[in-house]
């Protein structure tokens, strides 16, 4: 049986997994948000996983699988935001190799 501090932490998982999509779902996000924003989640994940440590059976139970699968979404989501930034400084380096290249004229 699921304890209430456990259904408590739970939620508050899926709100800071809203909080994460929400900042990422933003053209300009500060990665600090969504650093602090994971930071917490992992402590409060941690009480839970050392739940299941002691209660196994949870770990099949649909609000574990669910959270699973948002983890999931979140991850995805995270992942893809990281390859846009990437390319975003990608190009940004790109172009100032070829400003540099244009200076040497000067």
């Amino acid at each position: 049986m699921i304890t209430e501090s456990n259904v408590a932490a739970m939620n508050e998982i899926r709100d800071i997994d809203h909080q994460i999509k929400g900042i990422l779902q933003t053209n300009d996000f500060n990665a600090e948000d969504i650093i602090e924003l994971v930071d917490k989640r992992e402590r409060i994940l941690q009480n839970i996983l050392n739940y299941i440590k002691e209660n196994p059976s949870f770990a099949e139970s649909d609000d574990w699988l669910s959270l699973v699968e948002q983890t999931k979404q979140i991850v995805t989501l995270m992942q893809s935001e990281t390859m846009k930034i990437g390319s975003t400084l990608k190009k940004y380096r790109y172009g100032n190799k070829s400003v540099q290249q244009y200076k040497k004229f000067l």
